[in-house]
């Protein structure tokens, strides 16, 4: 399952999210080369202040441990929170505070 790190950062209104998932990312071509089980995240979603920030579907197609990058429009003292879900269906989150 994917490890986080997570950065958010307040100026003038804007928070800029940085977010690294460590996955193999590996899709069924690849997990047959490499002689492995399938392993991607699905499903990524971002939530501030009860709203969705940020949301994406993914696959295997992309690189082994993925940077996310995004703004929004929120406060410092907040809170980002993602959830991830993997292609076997096990989930995962991770919070930081926005500084």
């Amino acid at each position: 399952m994917a490890k986080m790190k997570i950065k958010a950062k307040e100026k003038k209104g804007t928070v800029k999210v940085k977010a690294m998932f460590t996955s193999l990312m590996a899709g069924k071509e690849e997990s047959v080369k490499k002689g492995i089980k399938p392993e991607f995240i699905k499903h990524i979603i971002a939530k501030s202040g009860g709203a969705t920030v940020f949301e994406v579907t993914t696959g295997g197609f992309m690189s082994e441990n993925p940077l996310m990058k995004f703004k929004f429009k929120g406060k410092k003292g907040g809170t980002v929170e993602f959830t991830t879900t993997d292609n076997n269906g096990k989930t995962q989150t991770g919070k930081t505070k926005i500084k």
